[in-house]
């Protein structure tokens, strides 16, 4: 059955890259155990949600493409083992007076990222903003909701830059641990306002959800006639690079995909302006890549940058 919408679809104040949206709350007293959490959200841009520093789900580019003009899709996640398992309605956690937090993690998509031929972005929204609703039921037939409003909170993320296209951009350095967390950072986030949106234009998802399907390894790393470091994966496939990495701080790994070689070059001609490339930079320590918020279609990866002698056991797509 559809939600009955009482969220309102926000945006953050002073963050229009990649936010972080947040808030805390506490089950309601007295209601006995949670028998029914479900948590519905879309976005205009691309979301992804956390509920007490875990990602709710497995799916991806949330929620994915849509003719923005006349529905957006929502979707729904039961997360009431989530709710149950951690029941202490009533109680306090971590020090804060709150016992959970739902996050929302927000990248540009199709609705405001660039779009077709002409290069322009916004087309259907001029931010990323988000929607979400947690029902909650308890055993006694009590309901609580949290939904977004203008009480939540935002910050910048770690992500400096994401599009369908081009690519997305992550700096290690800027990264917030557990920032969906109830112990997480209480400072550095500021405020959010609603976006004019009617709640009748969202509609249930259909089809299957976007998710990770499998893993591939490359089966060859190799040097193009230019010096540069190619990684073929022996397939042409859909998705992204993922490695744990360490090296200087400040310095970068540049990841661009193509379908085809030319001249045993990385073939970028047929891409036309689509840049498809991702750039990480270091933090350090060691870190962690994957840039959720873009997609490429591709058998080569072209690496620069990498710490030392990259080899088919450093990385994954």
């Amino acid at each position: 059955m559809s939600p009955r919408w009482q969220a309102a679809m926000i945006a953050a104040d002073d963050v229009t890259q990649a936010p972080l949206l947040r808030t805390a709350f506490t089950l309601d007293p007295g209601h006995w155990e949670v028998t029914s959490a479900v948590l519905h959200l879309s976005a205009l841009g691309v979301v992804e949600p956390h509920l007490d520093g875990e990602p709710v789900g497995e799916d991806v580019l949330t929620p994915g493409w849509s003719s923005y003009e006349w529905r957006l899709r929502y979707v729904s996640h039961d997360v009431t083992a989530r709710l149950a398992a951690g029941d202490t309605a009533g109680d306090t956690a971590g020090g804060t007076g709150e016992d959970h937090v739902l996050g929302l993690a927000l990248g540009n998509g199709w609705a405001v990222g660039r779009l077709a031929w002409s290069g322009h972005r916004g087309l259907y929204a001029p931010e990323p903003s988000a929607i979400a609703q947690l029902e909650v039921t308890f055993a006694d037939g009590h309901r609580q909701t949290v939904a977004t409003g203008p009480d939540w909170q935002a910050r910048a993320s770690a992500v400096t830059a994401d599009e369908i296209y081009d690519g997305q951009d992550v700096d290690a350095r800027l990264l917030v641990p557990r920032w969906a967390a109830v112990d997480g950072p209480a400072d550095g986030w500021s405020g959010v306002h609603v976006v004019d949106f009617d709640t009748a234009r969202l509609t249930e998802h259909l089809g299957p959800p976007v998710r990770r399907q499998e893993v591939v390894r490359p089966v060859a790393v190799t040097t193009s006639p230019s010096g540069k470091t190619l990684v073929d994966f022996g397939q042409n496939l859909v998705g992204w690079l993922r490695f744990t990495v360490a090296g200087g701080a400040g310095s970068t790994i540049t990841v661009r995909h193509a379908e085809v070689l030319e001249h045993g070059e990385l073939g970028t001609r047929p891409l036309r302006t689509a840049k498809a490339t991702d750039r990480f930079t270091l933090s350090g320590g060691t870190d962690t890549f994957e840039p959720t918020f873009t997609f490429h279609g591709f058998r080569y990866a072209e690496v620069t940058g990498w710490p030392g002698e990259l080899t088919v056991d450093d990385l994954e797509a």
